[in-house]
């Protein structure tokens, strides 16, 4: 696998830290779970499934558990040593915490010149907003992707994931992969410094020269498409979007509905601006044809004639795709080594022509791999005792 040489000691709990360690995890990199005594916060965060967390374990399949007390003597050495032989040390914690516990930048690499350290925080090691709190909302608040969002006479609007988690979490894989090349070369490690909030700012693409250059005020659209004619419309079962965005689709949609005269060569409706200024009356108009069918029948048509379009989707919709199914993208996991319970989480999206031979991963219990884990950094058996009995660790 592509990244079975590499060992990553993962620090991290909620979302955008623990899915970049699984996807590194993915990629067949050795991650560790060093959870507190307790076990991480989200453990026990719904939604459950009888004593199991699914918000914890679609976070956290195919690494090992390490339950370790960091506020101790005892728990700071064991880590220094898993830090020495490992390659990337992963936390989101906020900016001051690892200095706290003795895993900040400054400490680790002196332990390790080449390790690289990737840390995740709302809003970066520097700016006057570093110590500021930050969860998914508030994130999302601040970026303006919630002024963007819904419809314009309503409230703004927060999407329905947490795109702001899982954004940086992605951003954070990016970092890494950059940080582990550039090691081949000056073999030296660095810090790898992601901002939820960098990251969900850099998805704004245009709107901010829209509004700088052009003056623009971008407001919340609905499902409607600001750029071009594109939108949801009811159907007489449910909901359908439609996207005939170039001209051969635009007059196929035209005869289709039943509207000729729009794509006729002395229409207004020629010229996408148009459409934009009419969009109002135009999804009126198409709506009295969309409300007359129903959703497969016009996508069925819609196929056959090449316009895009698609199916407003439930989350039960996707469980029968078959398209995922083949993409192995509806992924069955194990949420104990011992356990048979299975559950659906998300595959594994970027797909590479060599065979990853992939390793069927489950959820690791809190404290299960303790002595694989501290027996790889050269403790025997009565090291590992000692530790257990002072709870410096704990296992299942």
């Amino acid at each position: 696998m592509f990244l079975n040489k590499i060992k990553v000691i993962d620090l991290t709990h909620f979302i955008a830290g623990p899915f970049c360690g699984q996807s590194l995890a993915d990629y067949g990199a050795d991650v560790i779970k060093i959870e507190p005594i307790s076990g991480e916060y989200s453990r026990k965060a719904h939604p459950m499934y009888g004593e199991d967390s699914l918000y914890f374990s679609a976070f956290n399949r195919g690494k090992k558990s390490l339950s370790l007390d960091l506020k101790s003597e005892q728990g700071e050495k064991v880590l220094h040593k898993l830090i020495k032989s490992a390659d990337v040390v992963l936390t989101n914690y906020s900016p001051s915490t690892p200095q706290k516990l003795g895993f900040d930048y400054e400490t680790i690499s002196k332990l390790n010149p080449e390790i690289i350290m990737t840390h995740i925080t709302g809003f970066g090691q520097y700016g006057e907003y570093k110590e500021k709190s930050a969860f998914d909302g508030i994130i999302q608040s601040m970026s303006g992707i919630m002024n963007l969002t819904g419809l314009p006479e309503n409230p703004p609007m927060k999407t329905g994931i947490y795109i702001a988690d899982h954004l940086a979490g992605l951003q954070g894989v990016v970092g890494t992969l950059l940080a582990l090349l550039n090691r081949e070369i000056t073999k030296k490690g660095q810090l790898v410094d992601i901002s939820m909030y960098d990251s969900l700012v850099s998805f704004l693409s245009y709107h901010l020269s829209d509004v700088d250059i052009l003056e623009n005020n971008p407001s919340r659209a609905g499902n409607d498409s600001t750029n071009v004619f594109a939108t949801t419309f009811k159907t007489k079962d449910d909901y359908i979007y439609v996207a005939p965005l170039t001209d051969k689709m635009w007059r196929d949609f035209c005869f289709i509905i039943g509207r000729q005269e729009w794509s006729s060569s002395d229409s207004e409706f020629l010229e996408v601006s148009n459409r934009l200024k009419r969009y109002q009356y135009l999804k009126n108009e198409i709506e009295k044809w969309t409300t007359l069918n129903y959703t497969k029948d016009i996508e069925n048509i819609f196929k056959k004639y090449n316009i895009a379009c698609a199916k407003i989707n439930d989350i039960s919709d996707l469980l029968n795709d078959t398209h995922l199914k083949q993409r192995d993208m509806l992924k069955k996991v194990n949420l104990s080594s011992f356990s048979h319970k299975e559950v659906v989480m998300p595959g594994i999206p970027i797909k590479l022509s060599d065979d990853l031979k992939e390793e069927k991963a489950y959820v690791p219990e809190l404290g299960e791999h303790t002595e694989e884990v501290l027996s790889s950094i050269g403790m025997n058996e009565d090291d590992i005792k000692h530790l257990l009995n002072e709870k410096v660790v704990i296992r299942k």
